[in-house]
């Protein structure tokens, strides 16, 4: 600010007092680590009102400080009555300052003093602090409950530092299930790790293998799927998820921390919305196993060849704050009768709100009931008043009536495909209910066009209209074998499908290339890849990049490609190095080279990646090269709509 301007300010008979303070209370940003906010106090002495404040959540250097005292000379709220003038001194608490802005304050002619804060002063902070503090979560701490020492708490973030940076969720999706015994329990619990998604990271606990059960058999019914007693989890994230009493205690004991969105929180859920601090027993339990099952994952489990691992059981020992402890870990925990397990069906809102219209506005299903005005009409007339009767299924708003229609075209004709396809979507609650539907509709279809048409019209389906129920229909056999636990018979439909339709209208490709990839078949995802080596899309050009590593590790070939992955979609690093967290409603549609698209592509492949030795380092490594480059969405632009593991209309 210029001296000038301010020597042309009025100068008063007035004392003001300059303090430095940090603050008892947090600053959670959500990519580093806790601080306190530092304040700048003015105080006018004589009158005791404030003059000026500020606060910074870096601590308040010279210049700042220097800033803060000009602003209130030249630019003091209005609202308070002040005008803009120049004191006759300022006092300060730290004689540091004194010396160091004496000088610049010389200039404009106000004396700078050393005083010692006085207790009215120190009652006026306190009392600014908690007005701050007032909007700061309830949550209770770990040290509230009942029999928690510090050094419990300590042990307990130890533990789980071991466990995040041991990363076991490369290796465990959140679906294969440990049980764990940890004594003096003779009981054991059933754990869940969870992280493999990119979602939420942690560790889901049940204390009954019903409970387990329940959590997939009532899987769009948030209050069924926690258990009668309380959900225990324990989930890593950033600060700002703990309560202050915890970072105070962070602070005064230093329990570690393995990173700035690895701070433990252990909780219990209930069925009422809430959430409490699990008990004294329970967070004993919490540390053993967080301790165990990084061993457990790194010693014991073997790969069976199909895509899991094969059966074992394990006594692990570990030492804790309270000495050395043996824990049992047996997988798979159970067995998850998958065939009975909720399905996840899309389910149209029934409400009137312009989300629920733009979302309907555009359905290619429907759309196809245009097109047959100009063709695609079968000698079949039961069967086209069937598949007329989809078309509107596709089309109405409510769900029960396009359940009720579908139920209407099969009376009309059994070989109606669609029909099938539609209750497999929507009336199917478990896995093996829509996968009887969906073989239903594959057999409608086959009779519907009948086997001379298959042997005449191979390569040429889906752009023949009445090809595309009969491709639904089968499409959705395959995911579901998939989701089954059944890759082979899986693999046999993609690979089918793609000789049919080798245009690939329905994005088969992508599906069969994330499930050659999951049973580690290389060779053959690279011979997909080659067969469509036009795709422009991140997950070509990304997972071409990903298996030239894997085969040969960091070649000229494999930097390029993962140079032209790179330029292609920028966004993709992110979720792959962690930087990011995947959301947990992946978004409805993509576009070439967008966020969109990044967020589709790790949500399929983020395990791809994790679990090729040293690929995300490679990635990592190669972020420098095009960090000057701009990132955003490429020039070229299309949308696609995003179904999971497939891309059918």
């Amino acid at each position: 600010m210029n001296k000038n301007q301010l020597l042309a300010l009025p100068q008063k008979v007035e004392t003001w007092y300059f303090v430095i303070r940090k603050l008892h209370i947090w600053i959670t940003p959500e990519d580093e680590p806790p601080t306190h906010p530092i304040l700048g106090l003015i105080l006018i002495l004589e009158t005791g009102l404030i003059r000026g404040l500020d606060t910074s959540p870096q601590g308040l250097t010279e210049k700042a400080a220097l800033d803060i005292l000009y602003k209130a000379m030249k630019r003091p709220n209005k609202g308070m009555g002040f005008e803009a003038c120049r004191p006759k001194a300022i006092h300060f608490e730290d004689p540091a300052l004194v010396e160091a802005l004496a000088p610049k304050l010389a200039e404009i002619k106000v004396e700078a003093v050393h005083q010692p804060m006085t207790e009215a002063i120190d009652e006026l902070v306190h009392e600014l602090e908690s007005k701050l503090k007032d909007d700061e979560s309830e949550f209770p701490g770990l040290l509230s409950v009942r029999g928690v020492t510090p050094v419990l708490v300590g042990d307990l973030f130890t533990a789980a530092a071991i466990f995040y940076q041991a990363a076991p969720w490369v290796q465990l999706s959140d679906i294969q299930t440990l049980a764990i015994t940890v004594p003096p329990e003779r009981k054991e619990r059933f754990v869940q790790v969870m992280g493999n998604g990119g979602i939420e990271y942690g560790l889901a606990i049940y204390k009954r293998w019903e409970d387990v059960e329940r959590m997939y058999q009532a899987a769009d019914h948030t209050i069924e799927v926690i258990p009668p007693g309380g959900g225990n989890s324990l989930f890593f994230d950033n600060a700002s998820l703990l309560p202050p009493s915890d970072l105070d205690a962070i602070e005064q004991y230093g329990w570690e921390v393995a990173g700035n969105k690895a701070y433990p929180v252990p909780v219990i859920y209930t069925r009422s919305g809430g959430a409490k601090r699990p008990s004294h027993t329970d967070l004993l339990w919490y540390i053993a196993a967080l301790y165990a099952i990084p061993i457990f994952v790194r010693d014991y489990l073997k790969p069976d060849g199909g895509g899991d691992y094969l059966p074992v059981q394990a006594d692990i020992s570990i030492r804790t704050h309270t000495g050395p402890a043996t824990v049992s870990i047996k997988y798979p925990g159970g067995i998850l009768e998958k065939e009975m397990h909720a399905t996840g069906s899309l389910i149209w809102s029934d409400s009137n709100n312009d989300e629920d219209d733009n979302i309907m506005a555009f359905n290619p299903r429907a759309m196809e009931g245009m097109m047959r005005q100009f063709g695609g009409r079968s000698a079949d007339q039961q069967l086209d008043k069937a598949q007329d009767l989809m078309y509107q299924a596709w089309e109405e708003r409510n769900p029960a009536k396009r359940i009720k229609l579908a139920h209407q075209a099969l009376s009309v004709s059994s070989n109606c495909a669609d029909a099938y396809v539609l209750l497999a979507e929507e009336e199917a609650d478990t896995v093996g209910r829509a996968l009887e539907y969906y073989l239903k509709g594959v057999e409608a279809g086959v009779r519907a066009l009948g086997k001379r048409f298959f042997k005449e019209n191979k390569g040429h389906f889906w752009g023949i209209l009445e090809t595309r129920p009969y491709m639904r229909a089968r499409e959705g056999l395959a995911n579901t074998l998939w989701e089954l636990g059944r890759p082979e018979e899986a693999l046999e439909h993609f690979q089918e499908m793609l000789s049919l339709n080798p245009g690939d209208n329905q994005g088969i490709r992508y599906s069969m290339l994330n499930l050659l990839m999951d049973m580690g078949r290389d060779a053959d995802a690279e011979k997909l890849i080659r067969q469509y080596e036009g795709d422009g899309f991140a997950t070509w050009l990304y997972s071409r990049a990903l298996l030239l590593y894997r085969k040969s590790g960091p070649t000229n070939q494999a930097n390029a490609a993962l140079e032209a992955a790179l330029t292609q979609n920028t966004y993709v690093p992110a979720y792959l190095t962690a930087r990011k967290r995947i959301p947990l409603n992946l978004p409805e549609y993509i576009g070439y080279g967008d966020e969109n698209e990044a967020v589709s592509y790790a949500s399929v492949n983020l395990s791809h990646w994790r679990r090729s030795p040293g690929a995300i380092e490679w990635l990592q490594s190669h972020l420098i090269d095009v960090g000057s480059k701009k990132t955003g969405v490429a020039p070229k632009k299309s949308m696609t709509k995003r179904s999971g593991l497939k891309k059918s209309m």
